[in-house]
C-alpha cells in the first residue's frame, strides 16, 4: 500500500489529481471493498423479529399501542400478547410485582437458524448462551457486550402462529 500511496501523492504534487480526487483515491485504498468484508460469524440477521416489553398492565399497554399506532393483536401468549408491527411484532408481558417495567430483550431473525449449532459457535467466541424451548421452537438467548439480552430465532418465527409470511393479525 505504501507504493500506491506514494504514487497518489506524487500525482497530486504534480497537479495531475485534484484534492477531491486524491481524497477519493485515499478512501478507496483504506476502506475494505465488498470482497474484503468478513462473513458474519454466526449468521446474517435478516430482520429485527421482535422486542419484548415487561409492563405493569398488559391490556392498558395493548390499548395504548393499538390506539396510537394501529398495532393489532397478532397472537395471545398467556400471560401476554404480541402486537403486529411491520415484518415483526411487539411482545407485551406483565412485569413481576415490585419490578419496574422494562425492555426485556430484542430478537434478531436469522435465516436457517439452528439453535444448537449457533450455541456452539457462540461458545467458540467465549459467549455464553442458553436455549429455551417453547412448544416446538428453540429460542437462544445471550448477553451482548453491555449485558443487554439478545434473542436469536429463525427469521420465520412469528410469535407462535407459523412463518412470518403466513401471519394474519387479529
Amino acid at each position: 500500500m505504501t507504493k500506491e500511496l506514494d504514487t497518489l501523492l506524487g500525482r497530486y504534487d504534480a497537479g495531475q489529481l485534484s484534492r477531491r480526487e486524491l481524497l477519493a483515491a485515499l478512501a478507496m485504498l483504506v476502506l475494505p471493498g465488498p470482497s474484503l468484508q468478513r462473513a458474519p460469524q454466526i449468521g446474517a440477521a435478516k430482520l429485527l423479529n421482535h422486542v419484548t416489553l415487561y409492563v405493569r398492565d398488559v391490556e392498558r399497554s395493548r390499548a395504548f399501542y393499538h390506539s396510537l399506532f394501529g398495532m393489532p393483536v397478532l397472537t395471545q401468549q398467556a400471560p401476554g400478547v404480541n402486537l403486529s408491527v411491520g415484518a415483526g411484532f411487539l411482545g407485551l408481558y406483565p412485569v413481576d410485582a415490585g419490578e419496574a417495567p422494562r425492555i426485556d430483550h430484542f430478537c434478531l431473525g436469522l435465516q436457517g437458524f439452528d439453535a444448537e449449532a449457533t450455541k456452539r459457535k457462540l461458545a467458540a467466541q467465549g459467549i455464553d448462551a442458553t436455549i429455551r424451548e417453547r412448544d416446538d421452537t428453540k429460542e437462544l438467548y445471550l448477553a451482548d457486550r453491555d449485558g443487554l439480552r439478545v434473542q436469536l430465532q429463525d427469521a420465520r418465527y412469528n410469535g407462535g402462529v407459523g412463518p412470518l409470511g403466513d401471519r394474519k393479525p387479529r
